[in-house]
């Protein structure tokens, strides 16, 4: 009997003994017991947040450590801590004692409030650190918030740099031959800077090529700055070769772990081979030289044998015929470059070595025999591909293209012009004058300017009312081939555009805010000159080249060096020269109401038929004799200094152009839809007043008699257009119109005449160093350029600049799509956009990241100057972060003194090939679509695999954020997953006034209003129980069943259902903003909310783009055009139009 008690009491003792053991494992302090926070570096308030946001929402809730950090109990900013709403822990108090529990207060900062909503979780003291119950957040756009004990460092360095290193050898056994020895090198360039005085900080270090990151957070302190560097290796493994740009960018830290509060970049530094003249002009049966420049020196491998080293293969640049292997003529046709020896290493290091003009001469062979039907000739290059590893960055890469235009010696065409003056005095090529008034060129309609239908180029004009009776050219639009640039100047406000750019041939120089120069592929150009007198009218002028010989016709007439057949018209029949006004010739180019040809009745159905130049055989350059030639002669096998600055063709993606062309079908209306201006009472002169009037002016300019006395083909047309006009308009203040016609008549001249600029370089620097209109006498001039007064702005000083630009609407109205374009701008329409405006935009960018268990929004601001493209266009900079982000927000506002500001504007950065952009009523969401993921900034299709690695795969049915390890995927939690990215519900409970705010956890909802709420439920958790009553309790349960496997199986069953039950709580994924208050603005350019829209009409959702729906099938989504509708043009009450009649 006694041992059956004993035995007994022993078996108690055990079973309380395990139950004790079994609460020492459950204890959180214990290493198995706690969870590792991860990205604690951006969990700091001092980090901004990137592209890539942290989110915890899919966290699990458990224990917590975070190793050397402690969570913040200060409010962060928002956007900071790496996510958009920090997280952060209120009301710590004394922090519970060694061993002891203690449960706090999270709060996540709002817009508003810094506890916009709250959170219980439990704090442990575990001796020698802290651990933390976290919970999962309710938005995928919050984290929690944990720093280190010391200081974010603010400094920045300077004189950031990227520039050639030096070459580094590995030197190895051959693997395939035996006794041989190879030497490989690697290009390295060094991200240079001046570092701080502070010997302790270390240096954090991007680098980017072609804007893609290389590398991220390469780590230097000040004895290491040569360790800086991006090797061909870096490089490689990032895809890349040579002819990228490239950048660095530096920051300041304190300790390997941190990360920098700010960071200063590099310039772009091109690496690889520089071809200097991108473009080549050669003369029939010429030559010229192309020339090429190394940025980086080439370098290959070496070769040893019994210590003697063999010379390493030479990088040769080629012809390169995409498409065509051409019978490998063209391998003989090559630049090389030398690499030199490794016993020869040290010559890498003097510049002079390696840094020089190589030349690829260019011959040209046409004979006599061959009619020249174009004279666009195209060559491209590549390189060979070397041994060895270091030398791959220069392998297979091929060149930019370079354009070859020949030049004809046929004389015809040299010191022609056709032009169209004020009211307007028109002249063919060949120099015939004739008016074309309201008879002629009547209001409405568009005319056939100048058209080269052999290589489908051409000018056309409409004309509005000025002065009363007489007609201006008021539009123009040049077209070639499948590129058309309009200017319309007919409403008020001239608006520039390119309503479809599909072959980038069409070369556009702004030379000042009212002077473009249209470039055509043949040579040909086209100055537009527009001038305002209470209405806006263009001077137009064109310049032929030998393509046009021949070849031309419209009102610019027949070019040929022979007026007498200058009027002939459309169908062929001549008109006489002496019938004046030739109103039959004029009528005859006028294009019929609804005309497939009319370019300027902005008509998409008359841009999508335009014939490509693609539709005619391109003559590239082929290989003859060891040299290279570029001839017209046509190959079966193989296709082959201006003023100013260029308005790109491609500045975003065709769809985007072609959204941009939508609003400007009103313009053809309005058109026809305007009435004729009320005529004005002005002072009569006679023609002999008229001369006395125009003569004098002219007389007082200096560099008008210069230019009759000197320079060929120049004329007094324009005086004599002048007494004209005033006899006509009344109006003494044309004759500065007529002079700086003249003068730039005269510059022009000038430039195509290399002669006259060698015999009378005095002459030449004189006249092309004038101002535009004399900076309007409101500025100094200097070289060409106008220093304008205070007040006043733009390349002639004319234009007041107290005030920013007034927009009128910006691009997408402010929704880019990243998956279609480049998104690095936004461009904003109004007017005015001048030089020398003087207007700073204030930017705050958020970037929102999202993932399976991390959010963070990151905040940053940044200023930049307004840019302007034409009078009617600009444009913001958008500077993005250093990751990649889920969504990214930018909001602005402008001014021009710091005291005056804009109303803030709003654009949103989204990828539509995997994003759905939606607005219901002002409630913004991005949700993420089915059968996607969204890894690293990028989206993939379900199934696709990182890096060929077939076991790394995109499953989002598992991890719509994170790579899939096939090996470690389980069936029925990514069921459970896949439900929860489908749909989220918000709830709208109103706690009770009566219940205690100690025993209440916090539910969120959001109201319809878009206000976040907050309710609180009584808790049921008793905070009260230890681990040693969980073990005491444990060990009686086992005392009673007495079967301890079986209670110890239990246990680990429930646990693991608890587990699974955790896991099926994810909820998708969908970030919510709301609607901003428009006028919260401050002197910093800043608002309290986040977005506006400034129409109701903008209050639809955005549906995928088109190259998201053509990789699967999506049910029917709105039409993209009835997004956002247009808004109104605005503009000042002073602007007069151009008023133009209905044509019928």
């Amino acid at each position: 009997m006694r041992m059956g008690y004993g035995a007994l009491y022993t078996c108690i003792l055990v079973i309380l003994m395990y139950g004790v053991h079994i609460s020492v494992l459950q204890d959180p302090c214990h290493d198995r017991n706690v969870v590792e926070l991860n990205d604690m570096a951006k969990r700091s308030p001092s980090y901004a947040m990137d592209s890539t946001p942290l989110c915890d929402r899919y966290i699990t809730e458990t224990w917590y450590t975070a190793t050397d950090h402690v969570m913040t109990t200060s409010p962060p900013s928002l956007t900071y801590c790496g996510t958009l709403y920090p997280v952060w822990l209120n009301d710590v108090g004394p922090l519970p004692s060694n061993g002891l529990t203690k449960t706090l207060t999270a709060c996540q900062v709002g817009f508003s409030d810094q506890c916009a909503r709250s959170y219980d979780i439990k704090v442990k003291n575990c001796s020698s650190f802290l651990i933390y119950e976290l919970k999962p957040l309710d938005a995928c756009n919050s984290a929690y918030c944990f720093e280190l004990p010391d200081v974010c460092i603010n400094e920045t360095v300077t004189s950031v740099r990227v520039s050639f290193h030096n070459v580094t050898w590995k030197t190895e056994a051959h693997p395939n031959i035996a006794g041989m020895i190879r030497h490989d090198p690697s290009i390295n360039l060094l991200c240079s800077f001046n570092p701080s005085a502070d010997d302790t900080l270390l240096y954090h270090i991007d680098w980017y090529v072609d804007n893609d990151i290389v590398i991220q957070g390469q780590t230097v302190d000040k004895n290491s700055l040569h360790d800086a560097i991006l090797s061909a290796e870096d490089m490689l493994e990032a895809g890349k070769k040579m002819n990228s740009w490239i950048h660095c960018v530096v920051g300041i830290k304190k300790s390997r772990q941190k990360l920098p509060c700010a960071s200063k970049s590099s310039k772009l530094f091109f690496a690889g081979l520089e071809i200097l003249n991108q473009t080549l002009t050669i003369k029939r049966k010429g030559q010229e030289s192309l020339m090429i420049r190394p940025t980086i020196p080439f370098a290959s491998e070496t070769l040893e044998i019994n210590q003697n080293q063999q010379d390493p293969s030479n990088l040769d640049i080629q012809l390169s015929f995409p498409g065509s292997t051409c019978e490998g003529r063209a391998k003989t046709c090559t630049v090389s470059i030398n690499s030199y020896k490794h016993e020869d290493r040290h010559m890498y290091e003097n510049s002079g070595n390696w840094k020089k003009i190589y030349k690829l001469e260019l011959f040209n062979t046409d004979d006599e025999n061959y009619y020249i039907q174009n004279n666009k000739l195209v060559l491209r290059l590549e390189t060979n591909s070397p041994p060895g590893e270091g030398a791959k960055i220069f392998a297979d890469t091929i060149f930019a293209d370079v354009h070859i235009n020949v030049v004809e010696d046929q004389e015809a065409w040299k010191g022609k012009r056709c032009s169209s003056y004020a009211d307007p005095h028109q002249s063919t090529f060949d120099g015939l004058a004739y008016e074309c008034q309201s008879s002629g060129c009547i209001i409405g309609w568009t005319y056939v300017f100048y058209r080269n239908e052999n290589h489908l180029q051409e000018i056309q004009v409409r004309h509005g009312s000025c002065w009363g009776s007489p007609r201006c050219v008021c539009a123009v639009a040049a077209r070639a081939g499948q590129d058309v640039f309009t200017i319309d100047a007919c409403n008020e406000v001239p608006y520039f555009n390119f309503p479809i750019c599909n072959e980038n041939s069409l070369k556009v120089i702004k030379e000042s805010d009212k002077t473009y120069k249209i470039i055509f592929p043949t040579g040909t150009f086209a100055k537009i000159m527009l001038h305002y007198h209470g209405f806006w009218l263009i001077n137009l002028e064109v310049y032929p080249t030998v393509a046009d010989v021949s070849r031309t016709s419209g009102l610019c007439g027949f070019l040929d060096n022979d007026k007498t057949n200058d009027f002939k018209r459309r169908d062929g029949t001549q008109d006489s020269i002496h019938s004046m006004p030739p109103d039959p010739f004029s009528l005859s180019w006028r294009l019929p109401i609804g005309s497939m040809e009319d370019l300027l009745s902005y008509s998409q159905s008359v841009y999508d038929q335009l014939t490509p130049l693609s539709s005619y055989f391109h003559k590239l350059c082929t290989c003859d004799e060891e040299q290279l030639r570029c001839s017209y002669k046509q190959y079966n096998q193989c296709k082959t200094k201006d003023r100013g600055k260029e308005y790109q063709c491609v500045l975003h993606s065709s769809s985007r152009r072609k959204r941009n062309s939508l609003h400007l079908t009103h313009i053809a209306e309005i058109h026809r839809a305007s009435s004729d201006l009320s005529r004005i009472k002005r002072q009569i002169y006679n023609s002999i007043e008229a001369f006395n009037i125009c003569n004098e002016a002219f007389q007082q300019s200096s560099y008008y008699a210069t230019c009759i006395q000197v320079v060929p083909n120049f004329s007094n047309e324009t005086l004599v257009n002048c007494i004209s006009d005033i006899v006509m308009t009344g109006d003494h203040n044309l004759t500065q119109l007529h002079l700086e016609t003249a003068l730039g008549q005269c510059q022009v001249y000038i430039l195509l005449n290399s002669t006259l600029q060698s015999e009378h370089p005095d002459v030449t620097t004189l006249i092309m160093d004038l101002c535009p209109n004399n900076c309007s006498n409101r500025g100094s001039c200097s070289k060409g350029n106008c220093t304008c007064d205070s007040g006043y702005g733009g390349s002639d000083c004319s234009f007041d600049v107290t005030s920013p630009p007034t927009i009128t609407r910006l691009l997408g109205n402010g929704v880019c799509d990243k998956s279609t374009e480049i998104c690095d701008d936004i461009t904003l329409y109004g007017q005015y956009f001048v030089e020398n405006m003087g207007t700073t935009c204030y930017v705050t960018r958020n970037e929102l990241k999202e993932s399976q268990s991390d959010t963070e929004i990151s905040t940053s601001s940044y200023t930049v100057k307004l840019e302007e493209r034409t009078l009617s266009e600009g444009y913001v900079n958008l500077r993005y972060g250093t990751d990649k982000s889920w969504i990214t927000t930018f909001h602005f506002n402008m001014s021009n003194d710091d005291m005056r500001f804009s109303e803030l504007y709003t654009v949103y950065v989204y990828q539509s090939k995997c994003q759905t952009f939606n607005n219901n009523s002002g409630e913004i969401s991005f949700t993420l679509q089915s059968g996607y993921c969204y890894i690293d900034g990028k989206c993939f299709t379900s199934g696709a695999s990182k890096n060929n690695d077939s076991c790394l795969q995109c499953k989002p049915n598992f991890n719509a954020f994170n790579w899939t390890d096939c090996s470690e995927e389980d069936t029925s939690s990514a069921m459970t997953k896949s439900s929860s990215l489908v749909s989220s519900t918000t709830s709208f409970l109103q706690p009770s006034s009566t219940t205690p705010k100690s025993l209440l956890t916090t539910t969120i909802s959001t109201e319809l209003d878009g206000v976040t709420r907050f309710s609180e439920n009584p808790s049921t958790a008793n905070d009260s129980l230890t681990m040693l009553h969980i073990g005491l309790i444990t060990g009686i349960i086992l005392v009673a069943t007495l079967i301890c496997v079986i209670v110890v199986y239990n246990i680990k069953t429930k646990l693991t259902i608890r587990k699974n039950d955790q896991l099926s709580i994810l909820k998708n994924l969908d970030v919510k903003l709301g609607h901003p208050n428009k006028n919260a603005t401050n002197a910093t350019g800043k608002s309290n909310d986040l977005f506006h829209f400034d129409t109701p009409g903008d209050k639809f959702s955005r549906p995928p783009s088109s190259s998201s729906l053509a990789e699967r099938a999506l049910g029917p989504t709105n039409d993209f055009s009835k997004v956002f509708p247009p808004q109104s043009h605005r503009s000042p009450s002073t602007v007069k139009p151009i008023h133009v009649w209905d044509a019928n």
